[in-house]
């Protein structure tokens, strides 16, 4: 799209209004969710993905309105999803159902032409403004520590979400070195528009600590929030993070069983 400087300059339309508040997921924009094995990245991007459908606020994460949402993903079959998902919708209003979608593929390059024409045909048929994609090794055959190529599959993403008008989430594994954060994360770091990076906390069970990178607004202030097994829901737990704070920032396991 080109823009002439009169264009610019006479065009007083309201931006859109951002999916997740603060920069987090902007409309037309990619984020990334890194974090280490077991580190239950996609128990988050599967809340993050249900709440979005039914703009339901959570976790410190401030949804702003419902959106058609698809989800690709490779790991766990049907069957343990189905489980999964049936716990985290316990709740959900009948009338947002429509609103999330699933699509069980084990392996789709999209950096092929035949993966990619697949991908664009799924989404465009399903009418989603939000597609998820996890993990995202899944979906590609290059070498992750190869710039070019790496940044081959990030431009295939970006066709994606200008032709059709969509926000994409990301779920990626982290490299060897977890400080370090994702596999290639050299060439990660100049594709993504924002990106939540999650860090086990070993003090403390069920819980993980979250930071924020965003290229388009004042990244959020760092937080914690702690896994529900009663509800499979991330969410704010404000009278441990006061224990915590008493005790120095840590306590022993035992502590809190």
């Amino acid at each position: 799209m080109i823009y002439t400087l009169k264009e610019i300059i006479n065009d007083h339309s309201q931006m859109p209004e951002p999916i997740i508040k603060n920069g987090i997921l902007l409309d037309k924009t990619m984020l990334v969710i890194v974090g280490p094995p077991k580190s239950k990245k996609t128990f988050l991007a599967q809340n993050l993905a249900l709440a979005i459908a039914s703009g339901k606020s959570f976790a410190n994460f401030e949804i702003t309105k419902p959106k058609k949402v698809l989800y690709f993903l490779a790991e766990g079959g049907y069957y343990p999803n189905r489980d999964r998902l049936q716990k985290m919708g316990a709740d959900f209003s009948e009338k947002y159902m429509e609103n999330f979608e699933l699509s069980l593929l084990s392996y789709l390059p999209i950096n092929q032409n035949d993966s990619y024409k697949k991908m664009y045909n799924i989404i465009k048929n399903s009418g989603a403004e939000v597609v998820v994609i996890d993990p995202l090794i899944k979906f590609h055959d290059v070498d992750e520590n190869s710039a070019s190529q790496i940044s081959d599959v990030f431009g295939r993403i970006r066709e994606l979400i200008q032709e059709l008008e969509i926000s994409v989430k990301l779920v990626h594994h982290t490299g060897k070195v977890v400080s370090k954060g994702g596999r290639g994360s050299s060439a990660l770091v100049g594709e993504y528009d924002s990106c939540i990076t999650i860090k086990i906390n070993k003090d403390l069970p069920n819980s993980i600590n979250l930071s924020y990178d965003t290229r388009h607004t004042e990244p959020p202030v760092n937080n914690q929030i702690c896994f529900n097994p009663d509800t499979f829901w991330f969410e704010t737990d404000d009278g441990i993070l006061e224990l915590l704070m008493e005790h120095g920032g840590s306590m022993p396991k035992k502590d809190f069983l």
